[in-house]
């Protein structure tokens, strides 16, 4: 059985293998999408902190229990 030998890998063989650069996070865009499921309205609502958004979608998530309205929360970019 051959065995493989490892070696480290340099920060040109990283760059290398990188298929694309994401932008910094405080730049990147992700849109919440909340949906009333009784009459299929929609509201878009964008923010550039993923962090926030899965704070709102839990939100909207408890105050659909509290109002007994289905609601449904998504998040995409």
């Amino acid at each position: 059985m051959d065995t493989l030998e490892k070696r480290a890998l340099s920060d040109l063989d990283l760059d290398a293998e990188a298929a694309f650069v994401l932008p910094p996070r405080e730049t990147m865009l992700v849109t919440i999408v909340i949906t009333n499921l009784l009459n299929g309205n929609t509201v878009n609502v964008d923010i550039r902190n993923n962090n926030v958004a899965v704070q709102v979608c839990a939100a909207v998530t408890a105050l659909a229990t509290l109002v007994n309205t289905p609601l449904s929360c998504t998040i995409g970019q």
